[in-house]
C-alpha cells in the first residue's frame, strides 16, 4: 500500500528562484545595463536549469518509486498534462508570429515547427534554440519522464544501477555523437544531430542524466532518513557550494559562452553543483527550520513556484518582446511577466492540466 506523500512547500517555492535565475541569465539580451562583473555572474545563472532537473528527479522518484507497478499510460498522461498544453500553445503562437511578421512560409519552417512541438528539436544543434528557445530543456525532461519507470525497476533490483545507468547513458551519448558525425562526413546532412560531445553533455538527456539521478538518490535518502537524521547547517553548506560553483564557472567562461562550454565546466555544472550544492540545499529545505525554508513556503512563493513553468516559457521570446514595446524598464517587465504567468497558470495551464488528466 502506498502512503500519502508529504508535500514540500519550500521545494515549490525554490522553483520560482530557479526560474528567476534563468531569467537573469538571459537578462542582458534585453537589458545590457549593468557592469561587466554583473553580466559575468548573470551569465552563469543557467544553473537554474540544473535546479529544475535535480528537482524533477527528486519529485518523480519520491512520488512513484514505491509503487509496485506503475501504469506507464497513467504516468505519461500526468506528465503530458503538466508539460505539453502550455508548451504547445506558446510554441504555436510563436511560430504564427514569426510567420506573420517575418514572412516565414516554407516547408523548412513547417519542419522546424514540427520538430518543436514533438520535442525532437532538442537533439539537433541547428534547431535547439528555435521557437520557444528555452524549451530545449523540455526534451531533456520528457526523456526522463519516459524512462523513469524503467529506471525505478532497475534500481529496485540492484542499487548499483543508480550509479551505472548515468555512466551508460553518457557513454551511449558519445557513441551517438560519433555515429552521426560519421554519417555527416559521408555527405548526409544531419542538421547538427548530436553534433558534438559538448552539445550532448550540455543540452541532451544523455549528458544531463546525472542531475536527475542525483535527485533520485536524494529522494531515496529522504525516504529512508528524513525522520531520524537531523541536521542544522546543510542549507548553508548547499548555498555556499552553489556560490563556489558559480564562481568556478565564471573563471572558466569560454569566449561569448559560459563556464560549462568546456569539459571542466561540464563536470562542475552536471556533477559537483547538483551533488554537493543543490542536493544538500534541498535536504536542508525539507528538514531544517531556516528562514529561507519559511520564506519559500509562504503562499506567495508557492504561487510563484507553481506559475514558474509558464514564467520560464514566456520570459524570452515573443511575449517579452511585446512587453518591451510598452516599456523597456526591467522592473516593469519582471512584474508583468510574473502577473501574466500567474494568470496563465490559474486560468489556462491548470484547467488544461485537469482536463487532460480526466480523459
Amino acid at each position: 500500500m502506498i502512503t500519502k506523500k508529504k508535500y514540500f512547500a519550500s521545494l515549490t517555492g525554490i522553483r520560482a528562484i530557479a526560474a528567476y535565475m534563468v531569467y537573469l541569465n538571459h537578462f542582458f539580451l534585453f537589458h545590457p545595463v549593468f557592469s561587466k562583473t554583473t553580466f559575468t555572474i548573470f551569465n552563469e545563472l543557467h544553473i537554474g536549469v540544473t535546479i529544475f532537473f535535480v528537482l524533477s528527479g527528486f519529485l518523480i522518484c519520491y512520488r512513484y518509486f514505491d509503487y509496485e507497478h506503475i501504469s506507464f499510460k497513467a504516468f505519461m498522461k500526468k506528465r503530458f498534462a503538466r508539460i505539453y498544453p502550455m508548451y504547445f500553445i506558446l510554441t504555436t503562437i510563436t511560430f504564427i508570429c514569426f510567420a506573420i511578421y517575418k514572412a516565414q512560409y516554407s516547408m523548412t519552417y513547417l519542419k522546424i515547427y514540427l520538430l518543436n512541438i514533438t520535442f525532437l528539436r532538442g537533439f539537433f544543434q541547428d534547431y535547439i534554440y528555435s521557437g520557444v528557445g528555452q524549451g530545449w530543456s523540455l526534451t531533456v525532461e520528457e526523456m526522463f519522464y519516459f524512462l523513469a519507470p524503467v529506471f525505478f525497476i532497475l534500481i529496485k533490483r540492484k542499487k548499483f544501477f543508480l550509479f551505472i545507468i548515468p555512466v551508460v547513458f553518457i557513454g551511449l551519448g558519445m557513441v551517438l555523437v560519433y555515429l552521426f558525425g560519421e554519417i555527416n562526413n559521408l555527405g548526409f546532412k544531419t542538421f547538427g544531430l548530436m553534433k558534438t560531445n559538448l552539445f550532448m553533455l550540455n543540452l541532451t538527456f544523455f549528458g544531463r542524466i546525472t542531475e536527475f539521478f542525483i535527485g533520485i538518490g536524494l529522494a531515496l535518502f529522504v525516504k529512508k532518513y528524513q525522520d531520524n537524521f537531523r541536521t542544522k547547517f546543510v542549507t548553508a553548506i548547499g548555498i555556499t557550494v552553489i556560490i563556489i560553483c558559480v564562481y568556478l564557472l565564471m573563471i572558466l567562461k569560454v569566449g561569448n559562452g559560459d563556464g560549462k562550454d568546456c569539459y571542466t565546466g561540464v563536470v562542475i555544472n552536471n556533477l559537483m553543483l547538483p551533488l554537493f550544492g543543490i542536493a544538500p540545499l534541498f535536504w536542508g529545505l525539507i528538514t531544517e527550520k531556516t528562514s529561507l525554508a519559511k520564506i519559500l513556503s509562504t503562499p506567495l512563493f508557492v504561487l510563484l513556484g507553481k506559475s514558474s513553468y509558464t514564467f520560464y516559457l514566456i520570459h524570452v521570446g515573443v511575449f517579452v518582446t511585446l512587453v518591451n514595446k510598452i516599456s523597456a524598464n526591467f522592473v516593469f517587465e519582471f512584474i508583468v511577466l510574473n502577473l501574466v504567468s500567474i494568470f496563465l497558470y490559474l486560468y489556462v495551464e491548470t484547467p488544461l492540466n485537469d482536463r487532460f488528466r480526466e480523459r
